[in-house]
């Protein structure tokens, strides 16, 4: 630290510059005058050594002159390799997932609800009974029919003996009749006889053809009493309770099923893609309740038709669901891609930068880049399509090359 004096040095310079100006004017600064006052000559030899003193503190250190160091810094860049892959530009659209089947399940026949099997949410198999109408009136019917069919079956064997009973009592007496040992009015009985018979074998045929057909439908009608799954699937919505009576006109609807294993989704695309998009194009499925997950299908349906007020004509996209995370109702976006470039040459999208009106790429050479202009084809903005500039296996910068110059040196970092 400097002392106290030196914080006025400055003040005495001045002082003793006044002095000297002041001895000066008087004519006393003349040598004779100088050499006789010896104190005046102490005074300015001390404030000039005590001025060098003040102004020069500090040991030698402090005045060696400081030496910086300046050291290069070399940017550091990322690098991909240009590799071979397919690439399409998507059509963008959003939509309703619906289920693939889903059906209202309604009565056959009507009937009181004895019970019922399945609540919502349950899953159902194909042809499993979810729930049942009473069956007692139906039993009786039932029993009825199958009466009715032994009677008759009963009343044809008995026709039957009578028939064959006839058939050779007509036999005997054609015979006889052909030697004239009877007349010809008897011959003509037995043969009447005989076709009466026949004909009344063929009526109880017919009544047991009824009486069965009737049983049949009692049988079925019996049957229809369990309401059943038409297809494996979801219950969705249960309308009915234990005890009400359903009909079939008006049709009262018991459940609504769904099949999801795997789910739709309709869009509507403008007109210009109608040329494009083709059944089995591949198409990608996002849910915002499942973020960062992409689920994969392909088109199933597309209407021809074009609406005249929208100008869009209707799609409908088809994607497995087997885990059922998809469900009926999510709200959904789309890419659809209707045009695939396979096996062709891409980049990352940030690896392409503008430069002098042109598109280019920093390819890795060493320990430098060097700025290539490259001709692109399609993006689905995360990867380019290289046509022309580039070869497979090349390194071309993916971070850190923006605003750099051509050949610059590099530090590289790969993938």
């Amino acid at each position: 630290m400097r002392c106290e004096i030196c914080a006025g040095v400055g003040l005495r310079n001045q002082f003793l510059l006044i002095l000297l100006r002041g001895v000066a004017e008087k004519g006393i600064m003349e040598k004779h005058m100088i050499v006789k006052h010896p104190v005046f000559v102490g005074i300015v030899m001390g404030l000039t050594l005590l001025t060098w003193g003040c102004e020069n503190p500090g040991s030698q250190e402090d005045n060696t002159p400081t030496v910086r160091t300046v050291v290069e810094q070399i940017p550091v860049i990322k690098v991909t390799t240009v590799k071979r892959g397919d690439i399409a530009v998507p059509i963008l659209a959003t939509g309703t997932l619906f289920p693939a089947h889903e059906s209202k399940i309604g009565p056959k026949i009507s009937g009181t609800i004895e019970i019922v099997y399945v609540d919502e949410g349950d899953e159902a198999r194909k042809g499993q009974i979810l729930a049942r109408l009473d069956q007692k009136n139906l039993l009786i019917a039932e029993r009825q029919c199958q009466a009715a069919v032994r009677v008759a079956e009963a009343q044809l064997k008995e026709a039957e003996l009578k028939e064959l009973n006839l058939r050779k009592e007509k036999e005997r007496l054609a015979n006889l009749f052909e030697k004239h040992a009877i007349s010809r009015q008897r011959y003509d009985d037995i043969d009447t006889a005989h076709s009466m018979a026949l004909a009344r074998m063929e009526l109880i045929n017919a009544q047991i053809l009824s009486a069965r057909e009737n049983l049949a439908m009692a049988e079925q009608k019996l049957k229809d009493t369990g309401i059943t799954s038409p297809f494996s699937g979801l219950i969705v919505k249960r309308f009915i309770n234990q005890g009400e009576y359903v009909t079939t006109m008006p049709p009262t609807t018991l459940f609504l099923i769904m099949n999801i294993d795997s789910v739709k989704m309709e869009v509507g695309l403008p007109e210009v893609h109608l040329a494009n998009v083709t059944i089995g194009n591949p198409v990608e499925i996002i849910a915002d309740t499942y973020p960062g997950v992409t689920f994969k299908g392909e088109i199933s349906t597309i209407n021809p038709m074009v609406d005249p007020g929208s100008r869009a004509f209707k799609a409908k996209a088809e994607i497995p669901n087997k885990d059922h995370r998809l469900r009926p109702g999510m709200f959904a976006r789309v890419r659809i891609y209707p045009k695939i470039h396979k096996g062709v040459l891409i980049v990352p999208f940030k690896s392409v930068i503008r430069r002098g009106g042109s598109t280019a790429v920093f390819v890795a050479d060493g320990d430098r880049v060097s700025l290539r202009t490259v001709t692109v084809g399609i993006t689905d903005e995360a990867e380019i399509e290289i046509t022309d500039g580039l070869q497979e296996g090349e390194e071309v910068a993916v971070e850190g090359h923006y605003g750099m110059a051509d050949k610059t040196k590099v530090q590289v970092l790969r993938d």
